[in-house]
């Protein structure tokens, strides 16, 4: 398969769930909702791969070693921080790391209004990506990463509350997010985003069969229709309707094209991305959802579901070896996560591994899906066929009474079930084209009528793009001269290198050349970042003063300061890596 890594692996970030610091240990929403508007804002950088949440979150209250976190999510630089909220105002600290040794990049202190919390996000936002691209090469950084979603702090803050409960992931969780949310949009009704997780609760209390379909439906639709009236731009706007259309409807074609409009905005969606995987196991496009899921777990590593989704499209596509790999993974991730439990339980039957089955039976045993896979296998070894009860048919992933009637040779039941549950729309049936207990059925002429009866679950195969973050810079022959010459100008004749505060952006305006093309002409024909090619200067200078008597009276690391440098550890691996000696090596060396 084609590699999908679309990263320089130095321009990549993990942002560390910031300390919550205030008295209050309540705020911890605060803090949380603060490290995920970031990682969002810094999505928006195309070139740059930026951890997902989840990822991000597993790190929470563990004292890792920064090093070993670049290791585990391939990234080249971390940022940390904290977060004390007291009253109406607001203090960050941010410190961004480098993971290869743990150096310190850049760190700052911010403390603002609340009111100002928007500007606050979108300035941290663009000095990281600044520094990483100052660092580590070229990507192009908007005006601005973030915008203000509403005018009510409040608001804000009450959205802020139910994304905290919301990402419990539990029933009771959903409704106070729900109750927070609806809050939210009385403050502020032009607000979107809490219209996005209203959403979002329903389907999910739907899905655990908290709710009926028909409440469902009613209240996504209403909250659909609000946040339609708000900003159909967002991408949340795309992914809601997407994922009604999967859950409640059953429209694959809108479902498909709500997905590519959410990714069309942000190609890092990971929902999105987990959502289009799962569509094409439906469709049977298996080499297509591993391309998605890849690219989803690009960024989102350390995500026991991506994990799950991506077995999970190795089970339907009958390569079980693989799958079991994959549920191995994710149950490692997360233990509790019962569906990877099942699949990896049905992969060892239908590769005969009894030994192995029986050692995932004992594991899981207090659970009624182990015991109807035993009963399963019994069924299909020939060991005799143990009476199935009406409650063990409860399932809210596999078709247990369609498996026994298939596999018992009840044809005419198994057709008749599954007729019925497709005419309901029941979940354990969406993916029956491709299910590999469902065999029997599949040889028989009825299963063609009934695939034709439900053209909703097929869509014509379309080949994923990967989008690869590309700069969309343009500079002509003569721009390009000219900025050049304006670039020679101030470095040779200003000595500009010498000012040690001296960065991309300000560069870019004593030259009058915009900071994206200023870093694509560094990256792309100089051949340098911005921190090489100044550091360079610097370095020359350097060693030009090192060995000039006029400057013996200042240390080495004086001299370094003198030409521009303005942190000790910058300046040793930079004279390190380009000499292949320290400082004092070189000059003893070179005075003789």
């Amino acid at each position: 398969m084609e590699n999908t890594n679309r990263y320089n692996s130095n321009k990549s970030i993990v942002v560390l769930p910031f300390v919550n610091m205030s008295a209050d240990p309540d705020n911890e929403y605060f803090s949380d909702g603060i490290t995920e508007e970031i990682i969002n804002a810094l999505t928006n950088v195309r070139g740059l791969k930026v951890i997902a949440r989840t990822s991000s979150f597993a790190f929470k209250n563990r004292n890792e070693d920064v090093r070993s976190i670049g290791k585990k999510l391939e990234v080249g630089t971390i940022l940390e921080g904290s977060v004390r909220k007291v009253k109406k105002r607001v203090r960050i600290t941010a410190q961004l790391i480098n993971t290869k040794d743990g150096g310190h990049i850049w760190s700052k202190n911010f403390d603002r209004e609340i009111d100002d919390i928007f500007a606050l996000q979108d300035e941290i936002s663009l000095l990281i990506a600044d520094q990483i691209r100052e660092n580590y090469g070229h990507f192009d950084i908007q005006n601005h990463l973030v915008e203000a979603p509403t005018q009510k702090i409040e608001a804000y803050n009450l959205y802020l509350k139910g994304r905290y409960h919301q990402l419990k992931w539990n029933i009771d969780s959903f409704n106070l997010a729900i109750s927070y949310y609806n809050e939210a949009t009385k403050i502020d009704p032009s607000y979107a985003i809490p219209y996005f997780g209203l959403v979002q609760c329903y389907s999910y209390l739907f899905m655990w069969q908290a709710i009926t379909k028909i409440e469902a439906i009613k209240q996504t639709t209403i909250y659909l229709n609000k946040l339609k009236l708000t900003r159909t731009n967002l991408p949340e706007y795309h992914l809601a309707l997407s994922n009604c259309a999967i859950l409640l409807h059953w429209n694959l074609k809108l479902a498909h094209a709500e997905l590519n409009k959410t990714l069309s905005i942000n190609p890092s969606n990971i929902d999105a991305l987990e959502a289009l995987s799962g569509l094409y196991i439906v469709i049977g496009s298996f080499n297509e959802g591993v391309a998605i899921i890849d690219k989803a777990l690009e960024i989102n590593p350390l995500s026991a579901n991506h994990s799950f989704m991506k077995g999970n499209i190795f089970f339907y596509a009958n390569e079980y070896k693989n799958a079991i790999e994959w549920m191995d993974i994710a149950i490692q991730l997360n233990p509790n996560l019962h569906l990877a439990h099942q699949v990896k339980m049905a992969c060892l039957l239908l590769l005969k591994k009894d030994k192995e089955f029986n050692v995932c039976f004992d594991q899981n045993k207090q659970f009624s899906f182990a015991h109807n896979f035993w009963r399963l296998k019994n069924l299909i070894q020939g060991n005799g066929e143990k009476s199935w009860q009406k409650e063990d048919y409860k399932s809210e992933f596999l078709p247990w009474e369609l498996y026994y009637a298939t596999q018992s040779g009840k044809l005419d039941h198994a057709f008749a079930l599954l007729k019925t549950g497709l005419e309901n729309q029941i979940g354990q049936y969406f993916c029956f084209r491709h299910d590999p207990f469902l065999t029997p059925l599949r040889e028989d002429k009825r299963f063609q009528q009934i695939k034709l009866e439900h053209p909703e679950l097929d869509i014509k195969p379309i080949k994923s793009k990967i989008l690869r973050g590309k700069s969309l810079i343009k500079m002509e022959t003569d721009e390009i001269k000219t900025a050049l010459n304006a670039l020679v100008c101030f470095m040779d004749d200003e000595e500009g290198y010498l000012n040690p505060q001296l960065s991309l952006k300000s560069l870019s305006d004593k030259i009058n050349v915009h900071p994206n093309k200023l870093s694509w002409l560094l990256n792309e024909h100089v051949g340098k970042n911005f921190n090489e090619y100044i550091n360079t200067f610097r370095l020359e200078a350097f060693k030009h003063k090192a060995l000039d008597k006029t400057y013996t009276h200042l240390t080495l690391l004086g001299l370094a300061y003198e030409c521009g440098f303005n942190s000790k550890t910058v300046f040793n691996a930079f004279f390190k890596n380009n000499t292949g000696k320290t400082p004092s090596e070189w000059v003893r060396e070179n005075k003789k």
